[in-house]
């Protein structure tokens, strides 16, 4: 009895093609990131709109509100990534490297989070024993205590940190973002462009060069594994990570170490302080 052979990996992705797989253009790129554009800041005024409703920028329905635009940004930009993508030149999700979890899947998955802690870590380490004090961030600055003494409000972020943000961004950035800019400058350019336009995105000049090192680390994580199931895995393993420590407490710690800067750093990653 012959067995099915198992799925090729993604034209768009194998070494010796450089990208050139996939159908979308430079342009397609280009307009998905004005999407993005567009819908982070409809959901800040939404999230303003909140805040006057309320009188309080940091009231429990400010937050909560935040929380929810969040997540429906989140959604868009996978629509966006999928309609600029396989929407406008045929396919299914596949073409945005979505297919079955294998061994070496999970592999890559442990690589690119190990990775990423590493990165997150020694940054930490780098800007604490400089004393670039420009550079160094507390918890509170992207996790407020209102939302960390909360809950619901924590349970809440949790669930965009978790649920939404690891899959909806890597659909954007490495299934949609780096096959396009792939095809157009090659693999190395497009992995350095993917991981500035996702750091970017975080808005925070603090924490820029982690947040780049881990979207590259995650985009060379897609490349060499043909599946974005891998970068999904990572990138909620990370958000997880920050999750947990914040839970138990490690943002009431005092950030003079530099293990508790690095776990800062780390926290900076989640897509939680865009909205507050």
């Amino acid at each position: 009895m012959a067995f099915p052979a198992e799925p090729p990996t993604p034209p768009s992705l194998t070494p010796d093609t450089g990208g050139s797989g996939a159908d979308w253009t430079g342009r397609d790129v280009l307009t998905g990131v004005v999407w993005f554009i567009a819908l982070f800041v409809v959901g800040q005024i939404l999230v303003a709109i909140a805040a006057v409703a309320t009188s309080s920028a940091t009231s429990k329905g400010t937050y909560a509100t935040a929380f929810v635009v969040g997540a429906a940004v989140e959604v868009g930009i996978a629509v966006v990534a999928m309609r600029l993508s396989f929407g406008r030149h045929g396919g299914g999700i596949g073409r945005l490297g979505l297919r079955p979890p294998s061994g070496s899947t999970l592999g890559w998955a442990l690589a690119a989070f190990a990775a990423a802690l590493i990165v997150s870590t020694v940054y930490g380490e780098v800007i604490t024993r400089l004393d670039i004090k420009q550079l160094q961030s507390s918890c509170a600055q992207q996790i407020p205590a209102g939302v960390r003494h909360t809950r619901w409000l924590l349970a809440l972020a949790s669930l965009v940190v978790i649920a939404f943000a690891p899959v909806c961004e890597e659909l954007f950035f490495r299934g949609f973002v780096f096959p396009g800019l792939a095809r157009v400058w090659g693999i190395v350019a497009a992995i350095a462009v993917s991981g500035l336009l996702f750091s970017s995105a975080h808005l925070d000049y603090k924490s820029f060069i982690p947040i780049a090192g881990v979207g590259m680390i995650f985009a060379f994580t897609y490349w060499r594994s043909g599946n974005i199931v891998s970068t999904m895995l990572a990138h909620g393993a990370f958000n997880s990570t920050s999750i947990a420590l914040i839970a138990g407490g490690a943002c009431e710690k005092s950030t003079s170490t530099a293990g508790a800067v690095a776990l800062a750093h780390l926290l900076a990653a989640l897509p939680v302080g865009h909205w507050l």
